[in-house]
């Protein structure tokens, strides 16, 4: 097949600038015929993706506040359906869900980048194959390791590290063999991701840039994990800050006992959990700052107002909610992330309150490009539509992280609406979580086994069936209708 003549034209001004083009055979033909005419009009788009923040924790980032909450559109019911790092970016990159893509969790036969069904059909060579300039900077999926190949398919400027992800202000090792050692992460990967967006905008054709931080995420030195680790201008901020549920019910929950036995934790230390949440603050603060030169650099060239920049986490995490601490888990504090975007024909200053989920960006990218056609079928929603040509009313939601879960990989599986957030344990349905949001917002009372939630439980189960098995929009966005009340 012949390389569309954007591409071969992008690839020889590419070429000479320095910047090193990979074709992507595998990228679908049809993606070419509904390119539109003018390329040069299509939008930029730039992935912005923190690593395990929460979503009340946008509130600590100043400069995301001024130039994209206030400059752009909110959503609050943003999550991650499978709140860890893996399966998260694999469905950002192909708009599918784990059932579906293959990643299902972060190792084991079930997880990681060797996981991914067709590693080379994601939306950067969908976008590609109809002139896109892409790029990928950052931490890639878990357990990539390709040394020896600095390239990637799909990826015009392949910029992934392969080594020191999480060692936040020591080693860092990417796929061109550059090293750093000393300088703190969020500064190398803004220096390396502005770098390629100055020599983009001097090309032909609009770009696609991922740009994963690593902040909030926890450190690893020596062998063994530690608190994210904070640039020295920020070591000593937010001393007062508390965790972000200190003052609910939730925080350091009294009894766990109605939860299934996997999720019953002794109480943690409060002074942990203190310690914990501002080190988080800390070294989002860095990544807050990279965000500003990040813009301020699109603005320099004269791309901003031809730019959508999405702000977004690859999932949420508890800190001391339900006497945890982590991700993946069947809690909403897991599942909550933020997500704002920033572009053309974006409201300033808008909440939108819709349920989304990271499986709707994938066909949310293709259609700002101009409805680009997926190599794969799609499973999210482009955003415009949601909410209106599309009332989805259920969405799916999964937990599996180890070689150790359920046969099939899976930990948990359930669904959340806008009252309910229910799931069952993949080797044994009969333990579960069920919360009823309207009369328990803190998810302090599992009405998994209540007799006066049994319909509920019924209906909620049936729609995890049918969603846990879906391909596709149509079979994965569905409104099932009103739930029966409790009893």
């Amino acid at each position: 097949m012949g390389w569309p003549l954007a591409v071969l034209g992008t690839a020889m001004a590419l070429v000479l600038s320095g910047i090193t083009v990979v074709p992507d055979a595998a990228a679908p033909a049809t993606a070419v015929a509904n390119a539109p005419a003018t390329a040069a009009a299509r939008p930029n788009i730039v992935l912005i993706l923190t690593d395990d923040m929460r979503a009340d924790e946008l509130r600590l980032m100043p400069n995301v506040q001024r130039l994209l909450v206030r400059k752009g559109t909110s959503y609050t019911n943003a999550i991650s359906p499978h709140p860890v790092c893996c399966p998260a970016r694999a469905e950002l990159l192909t708009g599918q869900f784990g059932q579906n893509n293959g990643v299902q969790n972060n190792k084991g036969p079930w997880g990681g980048y060797k996981a991914l069904d067709q590693p080379d059909n994601t939306v950067a060579a969908w976008l590609q194959a109809t002139g896109y300039l892409t790029a990928h900077h950052g931490k890639y999926l878990n357990g990539y390791r390709r040394v020896s190949s600095p390239h990637e398919p799909g990826w015009t400027r392949w910029d992934t590290q392969i080594g020191g992800e999480y060692s936040y202000d020591g080693r860092a090792l990417f796929a061109d063999g550059d090293r750093y050692e000393g300088d703190y992460i969020a500064d190398v990967v803004r220096r390396r991701t502005n770098r390629v967006l100055t020599k983009f905008s001097r090309m032909a054709g609009p770009f696609f840039t991922f740009i994963n931080h690593v902040a909030p995420h926890g450190a690893y030195h020596g062998g063994r994990w530690t608190l994210p680790r904070a640039e020295r201008q920020y070591s000593d901020a937010y001393p007062d800050l508390l965790p972000p549920s200190y003052d609910d019910p939730a925080f350091q929950e009294r009894n766990v006992r109605d939860l299934p036995s996997d999720l019953q934790q002794p109480p943690i230390l409060t002074r942990t959990l203190i310690r914990m949440a501002r080190a988080r603050a800390r070294a989002l603060r860095s990544v807050d700052d990279a965000v500003a030169r990040t813009i301020r650099r699109l603005r320099a060239l004269g791309e901003l107002r031809n730019t959508y920049v999405v702000f977004t986490s690859d999932n949420g995490f508890q800190i001391g909610e339900h006497r945890q601490v982590g991700k993946n888990l069947p809690f909403d504090e897991s599942f909550d992330i933020p997500l704002v975007i920033r572009g053309p024909g974006i409201p300033a200053g808008e909440r939108i309150h819709e349920p989304v989920t990271l499986v709707d960006m994938g066909a949310t990218f293709l259609d700002w490009a101009g409805g680009v056609a997926p190599g794969r079928p799609l499973d999210g929603l482009p955003l415009r539509h949601i909410g209106r040509k599309h009332p989805r009313d259920t969405l799916l939601v999964q937990i599996g992280d180890s070689a150790s879960d359920a046969s099939d990989g899976w930990k948990y599986r359930g669904v959340t609406t806008r009252r309910y957030l229910f799931a069952t344990h993949a080797s044994n349905p009969n333990r579960g979580i069920l919360f009823d949001r309207r009369r328990d917002p803190h998810a302090t009372v599992n009405q998994f086994h209540r007799r006066a939630y049994a319909q509920v439980r019924r209906e909620l189960m049936r729609r995890t069936r049918l969603l846990a098995v879906c391909s596709g929009q149509a079979e994965c966005n569905q409104a099932f209708g009103a739930l029966p009340e409790p009893g």
